[in-house]
């Protein structure tokens, strides 16, 4: 990596900070794109550009100005929903990346199922849906479905629609969380679900990550699907997850994924897994920044960062060293005004505390929780196995302790 190459990195969220950091320890020469002059991640920028990553309109013309005086070598995005955005300005600035085109299919979930279908990789049964009457007709063949906009992200508008929900409503919240108004539904598949994360490698994925996701309270927040952690490594058994891996590459050559990162939402049903949406960008949620690393010691971030600038990878490089049990818990509370909390310093000393970052604060309003943005602070804890990980982070939520003053 030369010292002079200048690495554009969309996102300077929270999220992204420790990302930064790490990127910025090993030597990348920063330069961080956010429209907020206080986000956390300039702190680790050497340069910084002001401008709304979501909008290619707003962006685009400061980076291009930006590169004008000051080359940049290469782009990515980091705890932020953009290839699409990461895809335009590689293109116009000639860098490496994803064709537009898997861009376009990897923001688009109708269009990449799509291309799934097309090239036999397994989903669950999808359809688009045109009004709430013909949302009906199809919970009248297929039974329980998950109702989601075409063209969101982090699960918003998402629900479950049994036989006793609202087609209107179900269509409507989907529809007007969707950019372009399309609404699409898939059937619901019973059975486990596992993140992944993966570095396509000339087209080959090496996925070092599978956690297993933690969906406790669906029933609680019906019917809205909320998640309230992971945890890895995952306890399926070897001969599901060699598929889940088989699956993820299959579905990264047909997304048209010849170098760079996808990050995979799978549902296992019977034994065979099905891919419900596979993303080409990092995580977040500080999955990629904390929980890969803290339990496989691999650092995916790195490798999103060295393949942005062109670097050839060697796959051996990225294959898990180490299964250490890391589990995430995600703080879900009661609507309401938040009163108080413990000391977040306290839960970071508590023994098997890897992580913990809270955003709340006495007298924030808390809505009830929708969606992946519901949480007011998470943790990371490890232990001696993969239940007293789970176990651990657990405890150290109750003993964050946040008082709600409901309503």
């Amino acid at each position: 990596m030369s010292g002079d190459q200048r690495l554009l990195v969309l996102g300077g969220s929270r999220q992204a900070a420790e990302g930064l950091k790490a990127l910025r320890q090993k030597g990348f020469h920063l330069v961080v794109c956010d429209m907020d002059e206080n986000a956390p991640g300039f702190k680790y920028a050497e340069d910084r550009i002001l401008a709304s990553v979501y909008h290619i309109e707003k962006c685009l013309p400061a980076i291009v100005a930006y590169h004008a005086k000051k080359p940049i070598s290469g782009v990515m995005c980091l705890a932020c929903d953009v290839p699409h955005i990461v895809s335009v300005i590689a293109d116009k600035l000639n860098l490496p990346g994803n064709s537009l085109e898997t861009a376009r299919r990897a923001v688009d979930k109708l269009a990449m199922k799509d291309k799934f279908v097309a090239d036999g990789v397994s989903v669950p049964d999808y359809q688009l849906i045109a009004n709430d009457e013909a949302l009906s007709s199809l919970r009248n063949e297929w039974g329980k479905l998950v109702v989601k906009p075409v063209d969101s992200r982090g699960s918003k508008g998402v629900s479950v629609l049994d036989a006793n929900g609202s087609t209107q409503w179900a269509y409507e919240n989907a529809r007007d969380n969707s950019p372009s108004g399309r609404v699409m539904a898939e059937r619901y598949i019973e059975g486990p679900q596992v993140s992944t994360e993966s570095i396509v490698i000339k087209g080959q994925a090496i996925t070092p990550a599978l956690s297993d996701r933690s969906y406790e309270f669906l029933e609680k927040y019906h019917p809205f699907i909320v998640e309230n952690g992971g945890t890895m490594p995952s306890s399926l058994p070897e001969e599901v997850t060699v598929k889940i891996e088989a699956l993820v590459s299959q579905a990264a050559a047909s997304l048209g994924v010849e170098n760079g990162i996808v990050k995979g939402d799978i549902v296992v049903h019977d034994g065979e897994p099905y891919i419900i949406e596979l993303a080409a960008r990092l995580s977040g949620g500080y999955f990629c920044t904390h929980q890969i690393p803290f339990s496989t010691g691999v650092y995916l971030v790195e490798a999103a960062a060295r393949t942005a600038l062109g670097e050839e990878l060697n796959p051996a490089d990225w294959c898990a060293i180490s299964n250490q049990p890391v589990s995430t818990r995600w703080c879900l509370v009661d609507e309401g005004v938040l009163e108080s909390f413990v000391d977040p310093a306290k839960i970071r000393a508590l023994e098997n505390v890897l992580a913990f970052e809270t955003w709340a604060k006495p007298g924030d309003y808390i809505s009830r929780p929708q969606n992946a943005a519901a949480s007011i602070a998470m943790v990371q804890a490890t232990g001696a196995s993969y239940s007293e990980a789970v176990k651990n982070a657990e405890n150290a939520l109750l003993e964050f302790n946040p008082i709600i003053q409901k309503q």
